[in-house]
C-alpha cells in the first residue's frame, strides 16, 4: 500500500509540475487548463485559485450526475485543495519566460512527456481521481458514451468557454493556440507508450496492494 499511495503522490507532485511548465511554453496549454490559465490572466486569482475553484465545480457535477455520496468524488475536493497549492507552489518557483519557438516546443514538449506520465500513474493506482477525469467519466455514463469520444467532446466544450471568456472580458484569445492541438494529439498517444513500458510493474504493485488490503481486513475480523 506504501508503494501504491507513494506512485499516487509522486503524480500528483508531477502533474501539477506538468501543468504550469505548459503554461511556459507560450503556445498555449492543454485543454482542461485553457479555462484556469485564461482566468487567472484576466483575474488577479492564481492559476492554483482558478484550478481549484474550476475542479470543485467539476465535483459538484460528479455528485449530481451519479445521484449519491460517492466517497472517491467527495475525496476530490481535497485533492482540488491540494493541487490548487501544488499548482501555485511551481508558478511561483518556475519564473521565467520563453522567447523563442524552438525553445518553447522543447518546453512544450517536455510538459506533455510529463502530463502524460502523472495521469498514466494516478489512473493506474486509482486511489482519488483527478476531477478532470472525474467529470470526464460521471458524463460518459449519463450520456452512455465511451470515455474517450467524451473526453473529446468536454476538450472540445472547455476550449470554446475558454475562447468565448477570453474574447468577451480581454478582447482576445488567451490560452489556446499550438499547444492546446499537439496536447490533445500526443498526449494519449504518450499514455499508451506508459501504459506498454510500465503496466506490468504498475499492475504488480496494485494487485499488492489490493491483496495486503484483503489479508488486513481478514485478520482483524
Amino acid at each position: 500500500m506504501i508503494k501504491r499511495f507513494l506512485l499516487y503522490i509522486l503524480g500528483v507532485l508531477l502533474l501539477g509540475f506538468s501543468i504550469v511548465l505548459n503554461t511556459k511554453a507560450g503556445l498555449g496549454v492543454g485543454s482542461i487548463n485553457t479555462f484556469p490559465f485564461a482566468v487567472s490572466q484576466i483575474t488577479p486569482l492564481t492559476l492554483g485559485m482558478v484550478t481549484t475553484l474550476l475542479y470543485i465545480v467539476f465535483v459538484a457535477m460528479e455528485l449530481i450526475l451519479y445521484r449519491k455520496m460517492d466517497v472517491k468524488v467527495l475525496l476530490q475536493i481535497p485533492f482540488s485543495y491540494i493541487m490548487g497549492y501544488i499548482i501555485d507552489f511551481y508558478d511561483n518557483i518556475m519564473d521565467f519566460e520563453v522567447h523563442s519557438l524552438p525553445a518553447g516546443l522543447l518546453v512544450l514538449a517536455i510538459a506533455i512527456v510529463c502530463t502524460a506520465l502523472a495521469a498514466y500513474v494516478i489512473v493506474t493506482m486509482d486511489l482519488v481521481p483527478n476531477p478532470a477525469d472525474g467529470i470526464v467519466r460521471a458524463l460518459g455514463v449519463a450520456l452512455h458514451k465511451e470515455f474517450g469520444e467524451t473526453k473529446l467532446m468536454f476538450d472540445c466544450t472547455m476550449i470554446a468557454v475558454t475562447a468565448l471568456t477570453s474574447l468577451v472580458f480581454a478582447h482576445r484569445i488567451i490560452g489556446i493556440g499550438l499547444g492546446t492541438v499537439l496536447s490533445a494529439l500526443f498526449i494519449g498517444r504518450m499514455i499508451q507508450v506508459y501504459s506498454r513500458i510500465l503496466n506490468p510493474y504498475l499492475t504488480r504493485v496494485l494487485e499488492e496492494s489490493r491483496t495486503s488490503k484483503s489479508v488486513g481486513n481478514k485478520e482483524i475480523v
